[in-house]
Order: structure tokens, then sequence, then C-alpha cells
């Protein structure tokens, strides 16, 4: 089942590449693009029955240029009426989430097919929202534009700020998730694959909505200096 996963989210790759024009080849599995490499590293344990849904629990990896895969690792959760499709509802997750705007980064943008929000600039940093992930209702201010949205940017503007341009990766990634309902709102993010305590710290001060149903938010955003940082090796050798 693994395997059958990793060329679904291998195949998942190639189309948003020839979709977007951009020129590609493979080598020993992986995806060579805009002098990167892209391998793909898919952890699953097995469905888990809901009721009559399957749900699909699924962690993807990107080990870009060779690296361990911890910045570009996003774990989802598929749900449908069997397994296939809940294995289809969590790929999809996965792209809208974290493929789109790391390839957008990678110079492969999907040309607004999919109604991509337009990168932000802070500093030195291009910055590229992913398509938010929600569970319930869309609460008012998390829409991009929307006055919470824009207090996570600033936030973020904040933690960029204390980067030095040439001491850490060229390309970065933050995740944000909030957990709410009712009055109880669980708040995290992390930077690269790890939680920073410092940027949960601030993100939980921020007045998140509350709403009649209970949400899990869940947004990626990839940055990109406007400066190159240290090399890598893109062969991942």
């Amino acid at each position: 089942m693994i395997e059958m996963v990793h060329q679904q989210t291998l195949q998942t790759l190639r189309n948003h590449l020839q979709a977007a024009g951009a020129e590609f080849r493979e080598e020993d599995g992986d995806i060579l693009c805009n002098g990167h490499r892209m391998g793909l590293c898919v952890v699953f344990d097995g469905f888990v029955p809901q009721g009559p849904q399957q749900m699909a629990p699924v962690e993807i990896q990107i080990h870009l240029d060779g690296d361990r895969g911890d910045r570009f690792r996003v774990g989802v959760l598929g749900v449908g009426p069997n397994q296939e499709a809940a294995v289809q509802s969590a790929i999809e997750e996965w792209y809208l989430l974290l493929v789109t705007p790391l390839l957008a980064a990678l110079g492969a943008a999907a040309n607004n097919r999919l109604r991509e929000p337009p990168p932000l600039q802070i500093d030195s940093w291009h910055i590229y929202p992913g398509r938010a992930g929600i569970r319930g209702r869309l609460p008012a201010g998390l829409e991009p534009g929307g006055t919470l949205f824009r207090q996570l940017i600033h936030e973020v503007g904040q933690t960029v700020a204390d980067w030095k341009t040439g001491e850490v990766p060229e390309l970065r990634s933050l995740m944000v998730m909030a957990n709410s309902a009712g009055r109880q709102q669980e708040v995290q993010a992390a930077i690269d694959g790890f939680v920073d305590e410092n940027l949960t710290q601030r993100l939980g001060q921020l007045t998140w909505p509350t709403a009649s149903e209970a949400y899990f938010y869940k947004q990626v955003f990839v940055l990109r200096s406007a400066t190159p940082g240290p090399e890598v090796d893109s062969q991942g050798s």
C-alpha cells in the first residue's frame, strides 16, 4: 500500500510540473527541476475505519536536495467512503498544503489554475502561502486577506527579521496549526518541521476566532530567500 501511495504522490508532482510547463527529468526515483532534486518518502501505517468512512493518516516528506526531509514534511488525514477515496483525499490535502507553495517557490507555479495566493515579501524573503486546510467551517478572519491572516503574516515577518541571510537555508518552511473547540484554543507553529516555542507563544496570544462549531486550521508557508543561502548538493550525494 505504501508503494501505491508513493506512486500517486510522485504522479501528483509530475502532473503539476507538466501543467506549469516546467522542464524536469527523473533520476533514481527523484525529480530534478530548476536545479533542485526532490525525493519522496511516505509513512503510512494503514487505514482507520470510522463508521461508514475510511480514514488514511499519511505523512509525506519531500527530501529537497538531499536533506533529511524535515523541512517539507507534512501529515495529512484523508477521509472517504472507501480506501481509494481516502488515499486520494490525503494526497489532495498534501498537494494544496505543501506542493503548490513549494513548487511555486522553485519557479514552477501552477499559473493560478488553483487560485494560488500571490507570494508576499518580507525583508529579503519571498513567502508562498499554501492553501489553508480546514476541518469544520472556516471562521471569519482566517481567509486570505482577513484580519487574523494579516496578523499571522506580521508575526511571520517578526520571525523572518531575526534570520541572517547566508546562515540559514535558502528555502524554509513554516507551519501554523490551530485547534478550536468552544472557548478552548490550542495553537502550534513549526519552522523547518520542528516546533518553535517562541513563535507558538506569540501566535497563541492572537485573538483567534471562536465559532459555534469546532474547527482545525493548518497552513504551510514556504519561504525563499531573495539572496542565495548556503550551497546545497542538488544531486543528493
